[in-house]
């Protein structure tokens, strides 16, 4: 397995004195401790990780200060390429849904609430809400919403402009997965002619949503007419462009910009404006739109899931380092059981169709329960001798299948804000 490689352990070790001897936190027992949601208090989480490897401690015994002092012998950024090797092989070696032969990719920005220690807000920033100041950070993740994959994430401070992650985003999916064909989905936050002319030049098509009161005159115009479906232009040229010397810097130098704008009356009464690049109408209706704009909710699914189970702000540590790798290991471990989870969804599906007499139309797989019935059960699959892995990854998507629950439609929440950490470093769970 690549996490033992000597190769991959001099790539990620800070010190190339690190893990040359056979210790209890091994390179690769260290990354699985961390992919293993551990949640409670680390003495238990120890107790419980050793005991499930079959680890024999009567000569050698660990601790949390074992633990915490091998942690900071190593790189956050083994987790950032072991995802990105989950990413490339499974966009290469899966047929994964598409949408009209598209992927669909979300991208949006989440607030992820820090220890309260002064490293800590010193690199990440602070946050200010009704007179309070909080450690915060900024999440920004491009999220596949029919597939259930983060194909990539960043932590960065708070202060960062979404629209700027949002560019290091498409530059890292096209060097990723260059042949895959992608429509971006982004929200309100991010409309700029930059922006749009980043992605044609990237050849990523999008839908974006924006307001009726647009920076750009020609939503603007649209916004006011009783037209609902039109291709407009925008001329770069101008320097009192924003951006202007940005735009002159891409590869096609564009001068102008042909967009399609559409209003979209919602049940609520509300009209929403987007802006695409999609410019065909006959294959991509303005119903099409509406209903790949609305796909992007699923990115907000993942973010409340990130948070209340995969439990994103409690971390094991309070430096940088420490909390980025929990972090990351933490987008790895989502990722690899979306993958179970998907097969397992695919198969209850197949069930679901041939039979008629079901309460319910569709039926889906509980990923709460899913992914804590994971937890450990991941380490002995990824621990296996290479002949055992297949059964017992088969295994484990046959149990995924039977946690399942009704789909029900026509159902929609909002993010409520919240402002005290739920988490704290000296009262992690012990049950």
């Amino acid at each position: 397995m690549r996490i033992f490689s000597a190769e991959f352990c001099n790539k990620h070790r800070t010190n190339g004195k690190y893990f040359t001897r056979e210790r209890v936190f091994s390179f690769g027992r260290l990354i699985l401790f961390q992919i293993n949601l551990a949640t409670k208090s680390l003495t238990i989480e120890l107790n419980r990780f050793f005991k499930r490897i079959n680890y024999n401690n009567e000569e050698k015994s660990y601790s949390k200060q074992s633990y915490s002092e091998a942690r900071m012998k190593m790189k956050h950024g083994a987790y950032i390429e072991l995802n990105e090797e989950l990413v490339k092989g499974y966009y290469r070696d899966i047929d994964y849904k598409q949408y009209k032969g598209y992927r669909l990719l979300a991208i949006d920005g989440s607030r992820v609430q820090l220890p309260n220690k002064e490293r800590v807000i010193e690199e990440f920033g602070l946050a200010e809400n009704g007179g309070k100041t909080i450690p915060m950070a900024m999440s920004s993740t491009a999220y596949d919403v029919l597939n259930q994959i983060v194909v990539n994430s960043y932590l960065e401070r708070y202060e960062t402009d979404e629209r700027s992650l949002a560019e290091k985003h498409l530059t890292k999916i096209k060097e990723l997965t260059p042949r895959v064909r992608d429509i971006i989905l982004l929200d309100r936050g991010y409309p700029s002619l930059y922006l749009f002319a980043k992605m044609i030049d990237l050849r990523c098509d999008f839908v974006v949503r924006c307001n009726d009161t647009s920076f750009i005159s020609e939503v603007k115009e649209f916004a006011q007419s009783d037209e609902t479906d039109k291709i407009i232009e925008v001329d770069l040229t101008t320097e009192q462009r924003k951006n202007y010397r940005a735009l002159r810097k891409l590869k096609d130098k564009p001068n102008r910009l042909i967009l399609r704008v559409v209003k979209i009356k919602l049940t609520t009464g509300v009209t929403e404006y987007l802006i695409s690049s999609l410019m065909d109408k006959t294959i991509f209706t303005k119903e099409n739109l509406k209903e790949l704009y609305h796909l992007r909710w699923n990115e907000e699914t993942y973010f409340n899931f990130q948070k209340n189970v995969l439990e994103v702000e409690n971390f094991s540590g309070r430096i940088p380092e420490t909390i980025r790798q929990d972090y990351y290991a933490k987008i790895l471990i989502s990722n690899i059981g979306s993958l179970m989870i998907e097969e397992a969804q695919e198969e209850v599906d197949e069930q679901t169709q041939k039979n008629a007499r079901l309460k319910y139309a569709g039926y889906k797989v509980n990923r709460s329960v899913a992914m804590g019935l994971l937890k450990d059960e991941v380490i002995e699959m990824l621990l296996s001798p290479e002949d055992h892995w297949k059964t017992r990854y088969n295994k484990l998507v046959s149990t995924i299948k039977r946690l399942t629950i009704p789909v029900i439609s026509e159902r929609h929440f909002e993010r409520k804000p919240r402002l005290s950490n739920k988490f704290f470093l000296k009262k992690r769970k012990t049950i």
